[in-house]
């Protein structure tokens, strides 16, 4: 019978056929420049989607609800249950609905692994998405006309029209206010509002809940329309639970939506940096951080503990400046504080320890710090250090830089994916904190963190890690003066690569850290790496950055990287190009170096090193 059914509605077959061939076109579009990019296309094919289901779930369950005549099988008393015969039938079209989603989520999936040479991790993260942004509101559709066509077959068909028509409204509120109607005009090449590398993903439960609100709102809807007889009560107690639960939930995303927040807080940092006044105030180094406390929602979410070496009157610190201190507590009582920027002075009156608690801010798109995002790498310097540094630098173009600078640490502890994290001892080394849309992998007793749209095959990872050690190697070949650090007598423990803050400029010499045996790469994640994985990327990307970060000289590391690229057969992408671009190395010098031999061209780089060790 089913089957009869199916081929009675030839016209809605094809309809999804060909909505199915559109959206696994699109969303297995091979020029993406980033894997979750296809979530992007849920701004035009949501909606249309939303569309063909009703418009097929509702021809569908009418058939089905018209072919199976219960009134007369009951006065026959041919089966007891008859209404069971249409649960079986609507079960069986819904299952078939559903496999008809893993397939399509599959060949997506599938296609994108395959674009961005990655595997399973990949695979299962946007199998994931495609369900959270797509199914998701399909099934409320395909609910809904379910709903439709069980009023028009067995209760009104003014009220099923009317019940349609409210729920058209609903949508079209819904779409006007996720969209705002304007955004239309804005179509593939303004990527940022639709896949930004920090924001949606870490939102994801939250994104589920309301679509489940919103389903869960349209079947008490459907019920308020079948139980209440006199129509205008029925419309009128739908209309204001609709309303009500729209807006309410429009509020909560409207609160979670961190991005205008926090890019209005990278506007004030930047506005800070540019006006800030250098001063050479010296700061003090009697005092330890004692513990560590971080909770982001709390009204204080990040609290450190100082003990003092000796009773001092007076003590200075650095903390980086998107952070702001509330207030200071010694033994129950709040201490005189003065914080300007990055530089803190703390009249200490002699006590043996303090307890600094940060103001409840969610911080900036450089190092965000809310209840679904932290980022606190502890090269950002957001906890007290004894030195001062610039960790926020403008150039003359007026692009803003994170300038963050490899530090010595004995010991890097990694914390990621925790809720809440507190640490006491009697020193703190280096700490970082990062919670989000991150993959932790454990490859050769080397830990990886990976922003998971970053996500590849596992091959890659090695290549990525063996790579690294060939640039290891030769560096520390070529200038013996590395021989005895920590570079060259440090095993790879960590690799994070996670996605620059798009305040910034999408390539940067400041875009690495290396330090004990950790690497830290910040990725663009809007840069196109679609060709080949991250992974290679990053291979790339570390030939100029780790030599800048060893030596901090901007044409040592550009020569060195063009070295590297040659003698370890790294494949160009043209970052390079781009950094010679914008370094202010001549282009004579740079054509003259570039067609050197590798062996003049290891002359050269050596006698650069040692001309500015004899500047030093």
């Amino acid at each position: 019978m089913l089957l009869r059914m199916v081929l009675s509605i030839k016209i809605d077959m094809i309809l999804i056929c060909v909505f199915s061939c559109i959206l696994i076109f699109y969303c297995s579009n091979p020029h993406t420049i980033n894997p979750v990019e296809f979530i992007l296309y849920t701004k035009y094919l949501v909606p249309v989607g939303v569309c063909v289901w009703l418009f097929v779930s509702f021809r569908l369950h009418l058939l089905i609800t018209n072919s199976i005549p219960i009134n007369w099988i009951t006065i026959n008393e041919i089966v007891q249950k008859p209404k069971k015969i249409v649960v079986n039938q609507i079960s069986t079209t819904f299952i078939c609905f559903l496999i008809l989603q893993i397939l399509i989520a599959g060949i997506i999936a599938s296609a994108i692994v395959m674009t961005f040479s990655a595997g399973w991790n990949l695979f299962a993260f946007i199998f994931k998405l495609y369900w959270i942004y797509f199914v998701l509101p399909f099934i409320w559709s395909w609910i809904t006309g379910l709903s439709i066509s069980i009023i028009y077959a067995y209760h009104s068909h003014k009220k099923a029209i009317l019940f349609f028509d409210v729920f058209l409204l609903w949508v079209i509120t819904l779409f006007f206010l996720e969209y705002k109607l304007a955004s239309f005009n804005v179509f593939i090449e303004n990527r940022w509002p639709y896949i930004d590398p920090l924001f949606s993903l870490t939102f994801l439960k939250e994104n589920v809940l309301i679509k489940l609100v919103y389903l869960i709102c349209s079947i008490g809807a459907c019920f308020v329309f079948v139980k209440i007889r006199r129509t205008m009560v029925g419309i009128a107690i739908s209309v204001i639970l609709i309303i009500f639960v729209t807006f309410t939930t429009d509020s909560v995303q409207s609160k979670s939506q961190l991005d205008k927040i926090l890019l209005a807080n990278d506007y004030k940092l930047y506005h800070q940096i540019k006006n800030k006044t250098y001063s050479n105030i010296k700061m003090t180094d009697n005092w330890r951080i004692t513990g560590v406390q971080v909770e982001p929602g709390s009204r204080y979410p990040i609290q450190i503990k100082l003990t003092l070496d000796k009773k001092e009157n007076l003590i200075r610190f650095s903390i980086n400046e998107q952070f702001k201190i509330d207030h200071i507590k010694s033994e129950g009582k709040n201490l005189s504080f003065k914080q300007q920027g990055s530089i803190v002075e703390v009249e200490t009156n002699g006590v043996q320890s303090m307890v600094l608690y940060y103001k409840n801010t969610f911080g900036s798109s450089f190092y965000p710090l809310t209840s679904n995002i932290v980022l606190l790498p502890f090269e950002a310097n957001w906890y007290p250090q004894s030195t001062h540094s610039n960790l926020y630098t403008i150039d003359s173009s007026g692009t803003f830089h994170t300038n963050v600078q490899t530090k010595k640490c004995k010991r890097i502890e990694i914390i990621e994916g925790e809720e809440n994290y507190s640490w006491h001892g009697d020193h703190l080394d280096c700490l970082s904190i990062i919670k989000g849309p991150y993959k932790q992998i454990e490859i050769q007793n080397t830990k990886l963190i990976v922003y998971e749209p970053f996500l590849t095959k596992t091959k890659n990872y090695r290549e990525l890690k063996d790579q690294l050690v060939s640039i290891r190697s030769e560096l520390c070949k070529l200038f013996t003066n590395l021989k005895n650090t920590n570079y060259c007598t440090n095993e790879i423990e960590t690799i994070v690569i996670i996605p620059k803050s798009l305040s910034t400029t999408n390539l940067s010499l400041y875009d690495s850290t290396v330090t004990n045996g950790s690497y830290t790469f910040y990725v663009d994640p809007f840069l196109d790496v679609n060709d080949k994985p991250v992974t290679a990327y990053v291979q790339e990307l570390s030939t100029f950055l780790i030599p800048y970060r060893l030596f901090e000289n901007e044409q040592i590391s550009i020569f060195a990287s063009q070295y590297l690229m040659e003698k370890l057969h790294i494949q160009p992408s043209g970052y390079l190009r781009t950094i010679v671009e914008k370094s202010s190395i001549n282009s004579e010098s740079w054509n003259h170096y570039t067609k050197l031999t590798m062996e003049e061209k290891e002359k050269a780089l050596i006698q650069m090193a040692q001309e500015m060790r004899r500047k030093d």
